[in-house]
């Protein structure tokens, strides 16, 4: 007898087997389904590749101190600090740099070529191009839709209205007025179509497919990529960026100097013309008193000998003018957040060094305002800290002004000991001294701010940009998306896995018995063998010399009926299920003949007095009298007994008519004589009884058996049913209990041979099936 197996949880092997083999053509149907979706979209997506660039962000120690507006100047007091990395990053993302890109570029205007399938955008111009347009606000984000006709006329769609125009002349639209020029060949499968867009609202978009990234913590270098269906426009983008941001930045820094420049030229236009009186005062003193040519040699030694004294006092008061001017532009509320001039001051590091970190930190808070709002505590911060620089700057310069005041007036009192030497001087000498000393004045304060505004534009000529492009823009090579191998094989992965579930899902709720793991998870009962499904409609699946799988699986039944016995008599077998439909007229009528085969006399009793169907299957007629015609004692046992025309040593006992009271008619004594009886002349008696799971008529039997074979079908017997088996067997209702699994489909050679070495199934017998179009082809 077969041991009863045992099994813990989920057996994966087995659910291989008896279900994902079982429905192969599921993963045949989702997997090529999912391919084939998937060469599609990559057939028919639009391919996006990915342009690269790397930038140099130049700080203090990228910056080259040679070209270095400090080095050249250092008097001009212009100190500027070194960008931070994160801040130029975000200016490179800044919606404002981005839509002077669109607007160099024209990105305001999209083409796109629309094919049968795709559509495809057109970079720089399709088939038309805008050389021409006046946008009204109902005219963005509309498309245009143009079908060239020929080199001459087109078609334009907008807003369902479709007109013909000429090429070159203007269409004027409530849309705005546009004119359109022929730039490409004459396709009629296709249309061109064109999107106008404000700036900003495409800069926003552009700033989406932008990606900065920092290549090392340590470095200031970024690595600039952009993703676009055309991989010119990505070049050009990172291109024109970078030269919009370097132009950004270079604008900035030369704010300081450009202020300069206007506070210089606003200061000469008064010296000139102060200087210009004093010149005009000097010729109308002249003339006035015929001085002559010695007088003014002499004069001009004179001058020459107090020059150093004049040269000194005239310093401290361009100083002194030139701090009054700065203080003037501290306090005006108009330049709170402007740059200041450049400090002019050679002398005075202390409020060079306060003005150029004012101007340092009014740009780093300009240009944080491109991509941040006033209310950003960045900026707050920066703000706080102008405020209070800027007090710092005024008391500097205040206490700068009490210091200038008192070396002034040291340079005065020098001065006037000076003029107490000179006071011998006829006056008419004296009055043309005094001229030609304020003459000097001017003419010294003069020189110094002329040269100090070349000095000025010198160091804008020569402003280099913050940043260093070192690999241009490129592209990285083949699209990026669509990723050929990664939707093939997520193809793939959702052709097997949509099946799988599929099938889980079915094992989850599949009720009825499958394999012979659901046997032995539910019961201890030995399984004493299985019997294949037959796939056509005859009763009969064993005859002489029958090589069939199925025949062969009730010879390997016949066999383990001698394990039942273990040295006892096993001469009468019940055979017995759970519902009708399961199989168990069958499997008494086959295992009859198999025995039969063997030379053993053997009978069959059709006990299944409510619903006999063994009868059909070897007379295919209901027999008149029968087994219920002896247990009413209208019929004598010499003529209950028949031969089987489907072997000599197989008899059957039909049931008769059927009764009313069935079950009183089993407990009569009459059959357990006729069962003792039939003892005596046959080999092997089979009961063919009701089912167990609707009528107790199998149990009053079970006390003339020697054994029991229950019936259970693959597919039709309720897994609930294998628990009440299983307490038959404990509470031994039945004698010797053994379970025959009945129409097993067998799937890739998995079942109760696979399972217990005997190597049964499909395939291994040639006769069970037809040879299929592959051996047929061979054959010929």
């Amino acid at each position: 007898m077969l041991p009863p197996q045992e099994q813990d949880g989920f057996n994966l092997k087995e659910f291989i087997y008896t279900y994902l083999f079982r429905f192969w053509y599921l993963y045949v149907l989702f997997v090529g389904g999912a391919l084939t979706v998937a060469w599609l979209k990559i057939r028919y997506a639009t391919p996006i590749y990915q342009v690269n660039s790397t930038l140099l962000i130049k700080d203090e120690n990228t910056r080259s101190p040679g070209v270095s507006q400090e080095a050249i100047f250092q008097d001009l007091g212009l100190m500027q600090g070194g960008p931070r990395l994160l801040n130029e990053m975000q200016i490179l993302k800044s919606r404002p740099v981005m839509e002077e890109v669109v607007k160099k570029l024209g990105l305001d205007v999209e083409y796109y070529a629309i094919g049968r399938v795709r559509t495809s955008e057109a970079y720089p111009f399709g088939a038309v191009r805008v050389t021409s347009r006046e946008v009204s606000p109902d005219g963005y984000n509309v498309p245009f839709l143009i079908h060239v006709l020929d080199t001459q006329y087109f078609q334009l769609t907008v807003n369902g209205g479709t007109a013909r125009h000429q090429f070159g002349s203007m269409v004027q639209l409530r849309e705005g007025n546009f004119i359109f020029a022929y730039n490409g060949p004459v396709n009629p499968n296709t249309q061109d179509k064109v999107i106008f867009r404000l700036p900003k609202d495409a800069a926003a978009g552009y700033v989406g497919g932008l990606t900065l990234n920092q290549i090392s913590n340590y470095s200031s270098v970024l690595e600039m990529s952009y993703k676009t269906p055309v991989p010119k426009k990505g070049v050009d983008i990172l291109t024109t960026l970078v030269e919009e941001y370097n132009k950004a930045g270079m604008e900035d820094k030369n704010i300081v100097g450009r202020n300069t420049v206007q506070f210089i030229d606003d200061r000469l236009k008064f010296l000139t013309q102060e200087l210009k009186d004093v010149e005009v005062g000097l010729e109308t003193f002249k003339k006035r008193n015929a001085i002559p040519t010695e007088i003014s040699s002499s004069v001009e030694t004179l001058i020459g000998q107090i020059s150093e004294y004049d040269k000194e006092q005239g310093q401290l008061e361009v100083q002194k003018s030139i701090l009054a001017s700065l203080s003037d532009y501290f306090t005006s509320q108009l330049t709170q957040f402007e740059p200041a001039p450049l400090n002019l001051l050679p002398d005075n590091t202390q409020v060079a060094t306060l003005v150029s970190r004012f101007n340092d930190l009014v740009q780093e808070r300009s240009r944080l305002l491109r991509s941040a709002t006033e209310d950003n505590p960045v900026v707050q911060n920066l703000t706080g800290q102008i405020a209070n620089l800027r007090n710092s700057i005024l008391e500097t310069i205040r206490s700068t002004q009490r210091d200038l005041d008192l070396t002034l007036a040291k340079v005065r009192n020098k001065n006037g000991i000076f003029q107490k030497r000179i006071g011998a001087v006829p006056t008419i000498e004296r009055g043309l001294i005094d001229i030609k000393r304020q003459q000097g004045i001017k003419e010294n304060l003069f020189l110094y701010l002329l040269q100090k505004r070349e000095e000025t534009e010198l160091s804008l000529a020569i402003t280099v940009p913050n940043s260093r492009v070192v690999d241009p823009a490129i592209n990285g090579g083949g699209p990026i998306s669509p990723n050929t191998r990664s939707i093939y094989l997520t193809a793939l992965l959702l052709g097997l896995l949509i099946p799988s579930l599929l099938v889980y899902l079915k094992f989850l709720l599949t009720t009825t018995v499958q394999s012979v793991g659901d046997i032995a998870a539910h019961t201890a009962v030995p399984l004493l063998g299985t019997i294949g499904y037959k796939k056509n409609s005859d009763p009969v699946v064993v005859q002489r010399n029958s090589r069939t799988a199925i025949a062969e699986m009730f010879r390997l039944l016949r066999t383990n009926l001698q394990f039942i016995a273990a040295g006892q008599s096993n001469q009468v077998i019940l055979v017995t299920s759970s519902i009708s439909g399961e199989g168990k007229s069958f499997v008494t009528l086959n295992l009859g003949i198999t025995l039969a085969l063997t030379e053993k006399k053997t009978v069959i009793l059709e006990l299944d007095l409510r619903k006999p169907k063994l009868i059909k299957y070897l007379t295919k007629e209901p027999a008149e009298e029968g087994l219920t015609s002896y247990l009413i004692g209208q019929l004598e046992v010499s003529k209950l007994t028949r031969q089987s025309t489907l072997h000599p040593n197989l008899y059957y006992i039909p049931s008769g008519p059927i009764p009313p009271n069935p079950a009183e008619l089993l407990l009569a004594d009459q059959l357990s004589d006729l069962i003792a009886q039939l003892r005596l002349e046959f080999d092997y008696i089979l009961l063919d009884t009701p089912p167990v799971g609707m009528v107790a008529d199998a149990f009053l039997i079970g006390q003339l058996a020697d054994s029991s074979l229950y019936v259970v079908r693959y597919g039709h017997t309720h897994k609930s049913s294998l628990t009440f088996i299983d307490e038959l067997y404990r509470e031994q209702k039945l004698p010797r209990l053994s379970i025959v699994f009945n129409g097993v489909k067998v799937t890739g050679g998995y079942g109760y041979g696979q399972k217990y070495g005997y190597g049964y199934g499909y395939g291994y017998y040639e006769d069970d099936k037809q040879p299929g179009w592959w051996n047929r082809w061979r054959k010929k």
